[in-house]
């Protein structure tokens, strides 16, 4: 069944791909932000 989603839907099966260091970029520029925030 997911196999025949991602067939379905190539484009989403790369943003998948690409989701995972954008979050992760993401995550760490909140949690920069966050820190720098508390420590002024």
């Amino acid at each position: 069944m997911s196999e025949h989603f991602d067939g379905h839907f190539p484009e989403e099966a790369e943003q998948n791909e690409i989701g995972g260091p954008v979050l992760l970029a993401l995550i760490v520029l909140t949690m920069s932000v966050l820190i720098i925030w508390a420590a002024s």
